[in-house]
């Protein structure tokens, strides 16, 4: 994938044209045999369950076709499960190393071969498609019920205690002439501890495997990106990691190594809202306060993080809220790349949310504009940042409407951000990725930033 974005055709790759093609895709594809494998992971080789948990008409699907489908996934799932016990038993675990480098190859593909039974649902798209997710939309007098509190004093999402010393780090493993292990943990966040999947934090570290001091990046990746679960030689991180970055990939809740059961990665985040994105985004600030305290710790030196895209909310949160937690749990600096401004925004104008029809979801669910406005103060960026806009860098795509570019910016102005520290370029959202493993002057610039003047 590196080898691609950095090649000619990744300069096509990085054009605006990107976003409306993935937006069909998404919408024809993507999302609705996403759909159906979510499914059939809850119901197993049950066709009875398969079709309650669709919820759309399946007259027109065989019997028999259905029962040898559900069996080639529930085939597949099982595989990836046993594995994975068997890795995480063999990082974590007290006993001999039985070859933690062997057993994620292992994960890794069973994880991929599982994800790819996706295809095997094409022909149940027809003829009727179903919709992109079976909507969970929380009624608005229960969210006021329950997050009335917080709603009226939203730093109490924030204020919450973590303890550096509840972080285990896995057995390292060489790859690459990268060192890698894997850090976890009970999540810090309350509201986590209710997401069945998300009860614990994983993230994986990459850094060079000289002994010299090295900044850490906490980098939070995007929705519905499963990185820890593809067979790919190399992520983005390890590109990073040859530049000397110590690289921190946390699980964002809802997304592999923490999906929920049931649930394809990322879904509840959109489909399960809002109390689910606003979970998300503070449960992930937190996480990111107890990974920062615990990288302090271990290394020393500088610690960023960054976000990009739905983590680019929790890194403005970090932006925003990180005066509320101990000084060794504050980052020193942090990069918002594909952010925006108001989650409402974003819910009613973004283009990838009307593509999926969230906004339709939730006014059918009693959300009016207005509504949803107020409780989205839990989650929006503070007027001001609790920490020194010299020490926040801004990538925008400026043709990006999924994240709205406008939003985006005026986040960045209304906080005063340094003109060196604001990238705009002429792209759209899935762009982007492309656009920073071909030029990389903003990460240059966030280790600038943590040098000092």
């Amino acid at each position: 994938m590196e080898v691609l974005f950095r090649s000619p055709l990744g300069a096509l790759l990085a054009k605006p044209w990107v976003d409306q093609a993935g937006l069909f895709g998404l919408k024809r594809w993507y999302f609705s045999l996403s759909r159906l494998w979510a499914a059939a992971n809850a119901a197993g080789d049950d066709t009875a369950r398969f079709r309650d948990e669709i919820g759309a008409p399946v007259a027109a699907w065989p019997e028999p076709y259905l029962r040898s489908v559900l069996a080639r996934n529930a085939g597949r799932k099982s595989a990836a499960e046993a594995v994975r016990v068997a890795w995480e038993a063999s990082l974590f675990g007290d006993g001999p190393d039985d070859g933690g480098l062997l057993l994620d190859h292992r994960r890794r593909a069973a994880a991929t071969r599982h994800l790819a039974t996706r295809a095997s649902f094409y022909p149940l798209l027809f003829p009727t498609r179903p919709p992109s997710a079976r909507w969970e939309i929380d009624q608005p007098v229960r969210v006021e019920h329950h997050l009335g509190d917080a709603i009226a004093r939203p730093e109490s999402l924030y204020d919450v205690a973590v303890d550096a010393d509840t972080v285990v780090a896995s057995r390292p493993v060489m790859r690459d002439g990268l060192r890698e292990y894997w850090l976890r943990a009970p999540t810090p966040a309350p509201r986590l501890r209710q997401r069945p999947g998300s009860e614990i934090l994983y993230a994986r570290v990459i850094e060079p495997a000289d002994p010299a001091p090295h900044p850490t990046l906490i980098f939070g990746s995007g929705l519905c990106l499963e990185f820890e679960l593809l067979a790919v030689a190399r992520g983005p991180s390890a590109r990073l990691a040859d530049l000397g970055w110590r690289v921190v990939e946390p699980i964002s809740p809802y997304h592999g190594l923490r999906a929920m059961p049931g649930r394809y990665g990322g879904k509840p985040f959109f489909a399960a809202g809002p109390t689910s994105s606003i979970d998300l985004i503070s449960g992930q600030a937190l996480e990111s306060a107890l990974l920062t305290a615990w990288c302090r710790r271990r290394f020393g030196g500088k610690v960023a993080l960054a976000g990009i895209s739905m983590t680019s909310f929790v890194a403005q949160q970090a932006a925003s809220r990180c005066h509320l937690w101990p000084a060794e749990a504050r980052p020193d600096g942090v990069m918002l790349i594909s952010h925006s401004g108001r989650i409402e925004d974003v819910t009613f104008g973004g283009a990838l949310a009307v593509t999926l029809g969230l906004d339709r979801a939730l006014a059918r669910a009693g959300w009016s504009r207005e509504a949803l406005a107020r409780l989205s103060t839990l989650i929006d960026p503070a007027a001001e940042p609790a920490l020194a806009p010299s020490n926040i860098v801004s990538v925008l795509g400026e043709t990006d409407r999924w994240v709205p570019y406008d939003d985006g910016l005026a986040v960045a102005q209304q906080w005063r951000l340094p003109p060196a520290n604001v990238f705009r370029y002429p792209l759209g959202h899935l762009g982007m990725p492309v656009q920073l493993t071909r030029d990389v002057a903003p990460f240059e610039r966030l280790r600038q930033v943590l040098a000092g003047p």
